[in-house]
């Protein structure tokens, strides 16, 4: 078996597709090291054939999933149970809110073998490389896994400086799914695309997912990083209007006034997610 890479964003919506951010990242993280593959739910009539074709040529094993709490699971349950009946040998990594959430339900399950809580900018590849040197995995951080019946749970890592990783893989996810397919309608514009330029939330809402993962730390790219990288996205795929899927976009007042001084030359109508006195904060400073 060789060290290919499913990488597998369950579907999560019926009718609007958005980039799955998630595992570009993770294609982003292991880009040059592994060979990988994105399955994208909400593209494909049947995720789960298309897995296990990959699954059938024996050169795939690992299986990266991410989860969010509600549909999403609709599609990663019984996919990975399959896998794991199937081909034992493949290792299940789930990631995303549901799995940093509730890791002790989807580890008891015995068909995920590891859960990565939090970024796994660095965690992922850590793994995937203790896996096939077969080095330790105690040092990796954001890891949670079971040794010998207890559940295991590594340091979390500070949040990583966003500047400093690599970019997303746009050009490899439009060789299997044509980007036209990610930039939709909105009120906002005819071809919007779907953008994270933060992680975290410095607030502690009680009813947030957010908080237990991130522990009230936010970490932002800067805005010249975020208009140079959808100024590539309007310029290579006509995107036209912005959708800022962040925690909370707003969080640095000098951050947002830049990205909108930058932007605004582009002639993009955007719009971001946040914390209502944080946007309240903008909207009395904006020039």
């Amino acid at each position: 078996m060789s060290n290919k890479v499913i990488l597998f964003n369950p579907k999560s919506a019926e009718h609007k597709h958005k980039f799955p951010n998630s595992i570009l990242s993770i294609g982003a993280s292991i880009e040059g090291k592994y060979d990988y593959v994105f399955v994208d739910g909400n593209r494909e009539v049947n995720p789960e054939a298309k897995i296990l074709d990959y699954l059938k040529t024996g050169e795939y094993r690992y299986f990266g999933c991410t989860v969010m709490p509600g549909p999403q699971l609709k599609q990663a349950i019984p996919i990975t149970k399959k896998i794991k009946e199937l081909y034992p040998e493949v290792i299940n990594i789930w990631g995303g809110y549901f799995a940093s959430n509730q890791h002790t339900v989807v580890l008891e399950s015995g068909y995920v073998d590891f859960v990565i809580y939090g970024p796994g900018d660095y965690a992922f590849p850590a793994l995937l490389n203790a896996i096939r040197y077969n080095t330790l995995i105690e040092n990796i951080e954001n890891l949670i896994y079971i040794k010998d019946g207890k559940i295991i749970k590594t340091h979390k890592a500070n949040l990583y400086d966003q500047d400093a990783l690599p970019p997303l893989p746009y050009e490899k996810l439009h060789k299997i799914y044509n980007l036209n397919g990610y930039l939709g309608k909105t009120y906002l514009g005819q071809r919007t695309l779907a953008y994270h330029s933060s992680v975290g939330c410095p607030f502690t809402c009680s009813f947030c997912a957010v908080v237990p993962i991130y522990e009230a730390k936010w970490k932002a790219k800067s805005a010249l990083a975020v208009y140079n990288d959808i100024k590539i996205l309007k310029d290579s795929y006509g995107a036209d209007a912005i959708e800022f899927h962040d925690n909370n976009f707003f969080v640095s007042e000098k951050r947002t006034v830049e990205f909108s001084s930058l932007i605004k030359k582009e002639n993009m109508v955007w719009w971001g997610e946040g914390r209502i006195n944080s946007a309240y904060s903008f909207l009395f400073l904006t020039p």
